[in-house]
This record gives C-alpha cells, sequence and structure tokens, in this order.
C-alpha cells in the first residue's frame, strides 16, 4: 500500500493516533481522516500545517440615530457589512433578536 499523508495542526495529541473501523469508512484518528480500508499505522505519515488565523474585518458600517421613547433620548444603530445589527438600547442588550428600533429601519 501507499504512504498516506494527512495533514497535522498542533494538537495536544502530537503524533499519536488510531485508526477507526466503522460502518462508514476507515478514519485516521484524532480528526476523522477518511482513508481507505486497510490502511495500517505505518502506512501512515503526518505533514505538519500551520493553522490559518480568520479575523473578522469590518470593512464599512453604517450608523444611524434613532430618537427613544423619551423625548431628548438617542440610541445609535449599526449595520455592519456581515448583516450582523447594534442597537444602543437597552432593549437590544436583554432581548434577543431585534429591538424596535433596528425593526424600524430594516422596514
Amino acid at each position: 500500500m501507499n504512504m498516506i499523508t494527512i495533514p497535522l495542526t498542533k494538537t495536544a495529541f502530537g503524533t499519536r493516533f488510531g485508526i477507526a473501523r466503522t460502518l462508514t469508512g476507515t478514519y485516521v484518528c484524532p480528526g476523522w481522516h477518511l482513508v481507505p480500508d486497510g490502511t495500517k499505522i505505518e502506512d501512515v505519515q503526518f505533514d505538519y500545517v500551520e493553522p490559518v488565523k480568520i479575523e473578522k474585518v469590518i470593512q464599512e458600517q453604517t450608523e444611524w440615530k434613532v430618537a427613544g421613547s423619551r423625548p431628548g433620548v438617542v440610541y445609535l444603530v449599526n449595520r455592519y457589512p456581515d448583516g450582523d445589527w447594534t442597537c444602543s438600547c437597552p432593549a437590544k442588550a436583554f432581548k434577543r433578536g431585534d429591538c424596535k428600533h433596528i425593526i424600524a429601519l430594516k422596514n
């Protein structure tokens, strides 16, 4: 059988692994890497891969000042390019979903 190369990232397991045979196939664990049936431990080698760090980048934000229910109270509502909405009102902090200020802007 040919040597099978599996990408390895830094884990607590290091290069310790096992082969698991299930009803759906044969896997190298940890990681559940599918390998051909009949693969033996000596057929597996690891190639270290540096994990890629993904950061959420906010490119542009749209901001509105929305009047509150009480006179003189103003809340800031923001819409981000990824679709997230925020509002500085107390209801948004304690309520799941959108507050009435965000709902009004969406409509």
